[in-house]
């Protein structure tokens, strides 16, 4: 009988004692310790075999061996090779099964609330700091928001909520909670977090609103630097290139140089900087427009690679 196998027996049965067995030098004990009906918390000593010395490490904690579904969770290293899948066993650690936890719980309080405010009880802020919240977001932040989500080609003209819900930590009785009943303990998550968060839920909508307004204004304006921007980079991403050549119009004189083409795979801002230029067509760059200067994504005429032209800027819609 394989190892896993005589541990699972030996987990499932009644009797009192200890498992042991050998792994390279050392020699392990697990004893197991009721918590209640439904679980055993596990806890493992190793001892180092040497010829005529045993140093013995205390025993530390090494999972929580469920009976409902005769399952280990949380496996600790001392005794994981004794799990039939040690990847599985990582999947069932206490991180593990938070980080699962929290995404069930965003996704139940999505599911509910929907994109339907009119399902909170609020219908408005009362909280100055909630109120000066929004205005800066109003203010700034809804821009660069709409800024980041245009460039990614995501539409942001309708955002969606998104529940921010966090747990820091399990507590031992909300751990075990969660293994036996997954599906009861996220609707709980739910519904809680739902009953005492109304207006930063409400607040989330108004700031959506923000992102909504702001993108819708820079879709329509393509003039905006961040069309051409997003047409460069859509041009430079679609090829494998290292470097390309760029052709820019600026202070009415045209230019032609080669430069990393990573460089053009980026949000620049507003300027490209000239240290990823080609040295000699730096310099070139520099005696014709001055030291330390840059050139727009506007100024772009044309990016090449090989004989191909990948980006022109009669591209741009008028």
């Amino acid at each position: 009988m394989e190892l896993h196998e005589t541990f699972s027996a030996w987990l499932a049965g009644n009797e009192a004692g200890a498992f042991t067995y050998c792994e390279n030098d050392f020699h392990h004990i697990v004893i197991k310790v009721q918590k209640n009906n439904d679980f055993d918390y596990l806890y493992s000593q190793r001892s180092y075999r040497c010829d005529t010395i045993q140093r013995s490490t205390k025993f530390e904690y090494a999972g929580i061996y469920c009976r409902h579904d005769d399952m280990i969770y949380d496996y600790q290293y001392e005794i994981r090779t004794l799990a039939e899948s040690p990847e599985a066993a990582k999947s069932l650690s206490a991180k593990q099964l938070l980080i699962r936890m929290q995404a069930e719980v965003c996704e139940a309080v999505e599911a509910i609330i929907g994109n339907d405010r009119s399902k909170l009880r609020v219908k408005s802020l009362k909280s100055q700091r909630d109120l000066d919240d929004l205005e800066y977001v109003k203010e700034h932040g809804a821009a660069s928001t709409a800024r980041d989500l245009f460039l990614s080609g995501v539409d942001g003209s309708a955002p969606e909520y998104r529940c921010p819900f966090s747990q820091p930590c399990w507590s031992e009785d909300s751990l075990l909670e969660y293994i036996l009943n997954p599906e009861g303990y996220v609707s709980r998550m739910a519904a809680a977090y739902i009953s005492e968060n109304q207006d930063a839920i409400l607040l989330a909508f108004l700031k959506n609103d923000a992102v909504s307004k702001a993108y819708i204004a820079l879709a329509g304006n393509t003039r905006h630097t961040a069309h051409y921007i997003r047409k460069i980079m859509t041009a430079v991403n679609s090829i494998t290139a290292k470097t390309v050549r760029v052709t820019i119009r600026k202070d009415g004189k045209e230019f032609t140089f080669k430069t990393d083409a990573d460089d053009l795979r980026r949000d620049c801002g507003f300027t490209y900087g000239t240290w990823h230029i080609a040295a000699q067509d730096r310099r070139e760059f520099e005696r014709l427009f001055g030291r330390h200067c840059y050139y727009s994504p506007e100024e772009i005429m044309r990016i090449e690679y090989g004989r191909t032209a990948i980006y022109e800027a009669e591209q741009i819609a008028a």
